[in-house]
């Protein structure tokens, strides 16, 4: 895919995507995914910036031809969304998150969260790849930490 996202700089993602939390819409999703936080609840779309809605989409219908059933997804729990647009400062610093421009997913956070590494987390490589198809970043493959972080903004 030809998708050139900017760099991780606050001046490119403004001058790329707009103000943090603006140009935002609605994904439908090609499948239902559980909320990671509290899997009783499901949400059939989720809210990403526009420049991205397309390409998101293709990731997750990738995702579901990959694995071919809504049963399989949830047997890799693939279908547990830990958030898209977030309007917030990263973790433990002044900037703001990938997040906040609604460019940037997290997937299945409990088994793939910040502190743990390749030896420890659980992505599927088939999902890296399927991200990686869309020139999206796996923070996982790109840093070694944060596999369920995958975002439309380059390192």
């Amino acid at each position: 895919m030809d998708n050139i996202w900017p760099k991780q700089s606050f001046s490119e993602m403004v001058n790329f995507y707009g103000n943090v939390g603006e140009n935002q819409g609605k994904l439908i999703l090609p499948y239902p995914m559980r909320l990671a936080w509290d899997t009783s609840k499901t949400v059939e779309k989720i809210t990403c910036h526009e420049k991205v809605k397309d390409s998101l989409e293709r990731v997750l219908k990738g995702i579901l031809q990959h694995y071919g059933s809504l049963e399989k997804i949830q047997e890799e729990r693939m279908d547990l969304f830990g958030g898209c647009l977030n309007v917030r400062r990263v973790r433990g610093g002044n900037s703001w998150s990938i997040h906040s421009w609604g460019s940037a997913i997290d997937l299945d956070p409990d088994h793939n969260s910040m502190a743990m590494n390749r030896s420890r987390a659980s992505m599927p490589q088939a999902v890296i790849d399927i991200f990686a198809a869309e020139n999206w970043v796996s923070m996982g493959q790109a840093r070694d930490f944060d596999y369920m972080h995958f975002q439309a903004a380059l390192l």
